[in-house]
């Protein structure tokens, strides 16, 4: 092992000072980016081949995750700038409005965060309802913003792996870990019967995908590797660095350049401002 964390790296999270070593967020959030931009490869440029959606679906855990495990909710006029220039560019390219992008979700996320801990993770009942409230919200939900509900489950989750302690004073072990299981399972469930085509392999990929998501997030602590350097490549810690550090200049940017793109190839799914409210997908599932 080539880490090392101390009270110093603690305050320096907390107050945002972002340290000259590679931390393990950057790893966590480089690994998201690396999936999240081969799922929308797949979606843009290779729509027929589930493989890019298959590994792309597995970022989106990590991204709500984070959300409960961070320590701040503040939301950031450069996160609702960020929402309105992907939605724009998905009117330009003539997609949808609804559901609103991911990073209205985050801002969702964030607004709720305080309600859903308190509401849900003070007894072993508060927390199973909570969980059928969210399940049964699940695809009402999705229409008004991407993963509806679903995604709050990995926001408590986050919550409880960065408060174990004080959760579990409140909650039994196993009852916290079942609850987890099967919000893996049922989000599993349903991104599986959400894309088209899906092969038995493609879907037991997916199955273990998640349970090895599952099983980093559990133990994801934060670190900083002061070794990093002995092991690996200046270059290579900087790439890393800037996908964990400017992961949603990332995530816009790629995403109008990649409408952009589309726009130009394929003309005829991509139209100049011939844009809808919501998905055609969507609308069949409630009809």
């Amino acid at each position: 092992m080539f880490f090392f964390e101390n009270e110093s790296v603690k305050e320096n999270f907390m107050r945002k000072v972002l340290p000259k070593e590679l931390t393990s967020y950057d790893l966590l959030k480089a690994l998201a980016i690396i999936l999240m931009i081969t799922d929308h490869v797949g979606h843009h440029f290779y729509p027929d081949e589930m493989w890019f959606r298959i590994l792309g679906r597995l970022c989106v855990p990590i991204w709500f995750f984070l959300v409960g495990y961070a320590k701040t909710t503040e939301l950031p006029k450069r996160l609702w700038i960020g929402g309105l220039i992907v939605a724009v560019s998905g009117i330009v390219a003539g997609q949808y409005l609804m559901p609103l992008n991911i990073l209205f979700t985050i801002i969702v996320l964030r607004y709720l965060r305080g309600g859903l801990v308190r509401n849900g993770l003070h007894s072993p009942d508060a927390l199973r309802g909570i969980f059928l409230v969210i399940l049964f919200m699940g695809l009402p939900t999705a229409i008004l913003f991407e993963y509806g509900t679903m995604s709050m489950l990995f926001v408590l989750f986050g919550y409880i792996v960065r408060h174990k302690e004080e959760v579990y004073e409140k909650i039994e072990p196993q009852y916290v870990k079942i609850f987890v299981a099967i919000s893996f399972f049922s989000f599993f469930l349903i991104e599986g019967l959400g894309l088209p085509a899906v092969s038995a392999s493609q879907a037991m990929a997916m199955f273990f995908g998640f349970v090895g998501v599952g099983w980093t997030l559990w133990n994801f602590r934060g670190a900083v590797y002061v070794d990093a350097s002995h092991h690996m490549a200046p270059s290579i810690i900087k790439v890393i660095q800037f996908m964990g550090r400017r992961t949603l200049e990332i995530y816009v940017v790629h995403i109008v350049i990649f409408r952009a793109v589309a726009m130009i190839l394929y003309p005829d799914r991509y139209k100049f401002l011939d844009w809808h409210y919501v998905p055609s997908s969507l609308i069949q599932m409630f009809t």
